[in-house]
């Protein structure tokens, strides 16, 4: 015979009211047998069902508590990132520049959640839902770094026990796709030659040398097509001007290469060595600080704001990577080899290199007018 419980031993035993347990009974939550009588039917719960579903309830409660509670997810927050770091989440170390893009979009997420009156949980497929519903449907990139960002932390929580594989199956569902061309700004020749010369005029704030610093970035990223992590962190020694070729040390992927110098850059350079800032500083641009006005390492988000001072100048949609992309598409059109190229960018895959080569409408229109 099986032992059972009636409901109001569970609702005992759960320390709940007799019609909570009643409510679960009906909508099947909770297992029970139903059992007629003269005039209707009552319910039995069997003990060993009910001690396996308690058990899994109480689980299910702790981590519904956990992913509602603002306080221990940001805690968490910070272990993940170390974990990403030290390659305990994937075995594989990530950059610090990818740790950075998870920190940012996933403090994006937790922004653009809809303001909760009552404690509900912070991670659900209805919460990424509603964030994305927040976003402009053409900022693919926004949701792909949010959704990349939200995952790895639910992977995270997973293998501590805070989560469940339900949780990441879910969020599967709304895994971002491309519905609009994505947006790739590059240069022509004509623009990129501008803005070099843009770049060495002086304006009011601006020093010499600072003037010599912003030619010689341009000319770095558009001739040798540098990505702006590797441009800041060249190092002096990477630079060998009697050899002519750039050392990119532990570029993206943790990888090495080397580069040329062509005639036009080692210019560029060369002028920029004859001035540059006397410093222990291993890196090979530094620019200064403008409060102690000392030699500091030059940064991604300087060197960005440069650029975009310089776009804003000339009218021209420009930014480190467009520089990069510039460089490609410039290389290609004079009859360069895609794989050297390729070699050249760092790319491990010819379709990435392919994906950077732009060609406007107008370029299309002038070179079949010398047909």
């Amino acid at each position: 015979m099986i032992e059972t419980l009636t409901l109001e031993e569970v609702a005992k035993d759960l320390r709940v009211s007799s019609r909570t347990v009643r409510r679960l009974a009906k909508s099947g939550d909770l297992p029970v047998i139903t059992k007629p009588f003269k005039g209707g039917f009552y319910y039995t719960v069997p003990v060993s069902s009910y001690l396996e579903w308690k058990s899994k309830h109480a689980n299910e409660k702790k981590e519904d508590n956990l992913l509602s509670d603002s306080s221990s997810l940001n805690m968490l927050q910070e272990e993940w990132l170390d974990w990403c770091k030290k390659g305990l989440l994937t075995g594989k170390p990530l950059s610090e520049r990818t740790i950075e893009i998870y920190e940012y979009y996933l403090n994006q997420y937790w922004k653009l959640l809809p303001r909760r009156y009552t404690k509900s949980t912070l991670i659900s497929l209805d919460s990424l839902r509603e964030v994305f519903s927040s976003i402009d449907i053409k900022s693919y990139s926004t949701k792909k770094n949010i959704y990349d960002a939200l995952r790895s932390f639910i992977k995270f929580l997973t293998s501590k026990g805070y989560a469940n594989q339900g949780l990441l199956d879910d969020i599967q569902k709304l895994r971002p796709k491309r519905f609009y061309p994505p947006k790739k700004v590059h240069c022509t020749q004509e623009q990129f030659e501008v803005l070099l010369s843009e770049a060495g005029k002086r304006y009011s704030g601006q020093s010499d040398y600072d003037v010599i610093l912003n030619s010689a970035t341009i000319a770095t990223i558009g001739f040798a097509g540098l990505r702006a992590s590797e441009l800041c962190n060249l190092r002096l020694q990477d630079v060998d001007l009697v050899n002519r070729k750039l050392f990119v040390y532990l570029g993206k992927g943790k990888k090495n290469r080397s580069v040329g110098i062509c005639n036009k850059l080692y210019e560029y350079l060369t002028q920029y060595l004859n001035v540059k800032l006397k410093t222990d500083l291993e890196n090979f641009f530094v620019t200064t600080n403008q409060f102690s006005n000392t030699p500091v390492t030059l940064t991604r988000k300087t060197l960005a704001q440069k650029i975009e001072r310089l776009s804003k100048r000339t009218s021209i949609p420009v930014s480190p990577h467009a520089l990069r992309r510039t460089m490609a598409t410039i290389a290609a059109n004079s009859g360069k080899p895609i794989n050297i190229i390729s070699l050249a960018l760092g790319h491990a895959d010819l379709k990435t290199t392919q994906g950077y080569l732009m060609t406007s409408q107008d370029e299309v229109i002038k070179e079949m007018q010398g047909w």
